[in-house]
């Protein structure tokens, strides 16, 4: 499905057996995670919202959260500050590290107030998300690089005409071809309603849910490589946040839904 050549990849088995409550409520983002952490040899328990996390860490003990900030029911910040208050000692200090699209230095901060001890912005990158996790957690051992193979296959169209790039769930695939293939699924199954929800709150001028739609968007339309409505989505987000330049969403929505349209019909051509 994607053409590729060898790639670099390394041997996390420092983090082996470590157990990660992986909170996240964007099912395209927990897979990604989810992977990674499993290909690192780590066992994943999913919450899917802030009030799962806090029940499944009273039910069981875990190494690390990593902890969406805005999810349903309960977000992060309120489920790190539930978490923080428990009476044993050792579940009351797990380390919890921030999901988030929303890395700047006050967002940071926000989430330090609330007990949370790193951040990681989203889409995630495999590098970076090890290294924050072994910062909190103390790795057994830390082995060597190696080479792993990837197979190729012919382009059904153009690198130039694509209005996705794949780059990012190769790097993290390890060579799995179902991995890439169940991605591109995802993103064709919850994507395209999502936008429909978008435009349908925009047409109702429900501006708290659109921010809530293009927040939950802007993750995925970054995993996916579509550059091209990465600025739109984060628009969208702040000035239906701060109400300003109302006028000019519904034109920006459409715009992002015609793209994702197009990308759902490339990535059609390109599973054939």
């Amino acid at each position: 499905m994607v053409e590729k050549g060898i790639k670099m990849m390394n041997d996390y088995t420092g983090l082996r057996r470590k157990k990660i409550l992986l909170a996240e409520d964007v099912k395209l983002n927990q897979y990604i995670a989810q992977r990674i952490l499993e290909s690192w040899g780590c066992i994943v328990t999913i919450a899917n919202n802030g009030k799962e996390a806090f029940e499944l860490m009273q039910q069981d003990f875990f190494d690390c959260i990593l902890m969406d900030v805005q999810m349903p029911e309960l977000d992060g910040i309120g489920a790190t500050e539930l978490i923080r208050k428990l009476p044993d000692e050792y579940k009351s200090s797990i380390p919890i590290i921030a999901l988030t699209a929303n890395a700047l230095a006050s967002d940071k901060e926000k989430y330090s107030k609330a007990g949370m001890n790193d951040c990681i912005a989203k889409p995630i990158n495999e590098e970076k998300l090890f290294s924050i996790i072994t910062k909190n957690i103390p790795a057994e051992s830390f082995l060597s690089s190696k080479n792993i193979p990837e197979e190729k296959n012919n382009e059904q169209m153009n690198e130039s005409e694509k209005l996705y790039d794949l780059g990012m769930v190769i790097s993290v695939s390890g060579g799995n071809r179902d991995f890439i293939k169940k991605m591109v699924l995802l993103f064709m199954e919850t994507v395209p309603p999502n936008v429909a929800e978008l435009k349908k709150s925009t047409e109702s001028e429900n501006w708290d849910q659109v921010v809530k739609i293009a927040h939950k968007l802007k993750s995925t339309i970054d995993s996916m490589g579509i550059k091209s409505i990465s600025p739109n989505i984060r628009t969208i987000e702040s000035d239906a946040k701060q109400k300003i330049n109302l006028t000019e969403i519904p034109s920006l929505v459409n715009k992002i839904e015609s793209v994702i349209n197009n990308c759902v019909v490339q990535l059609q051509v390109e599973l054939q």
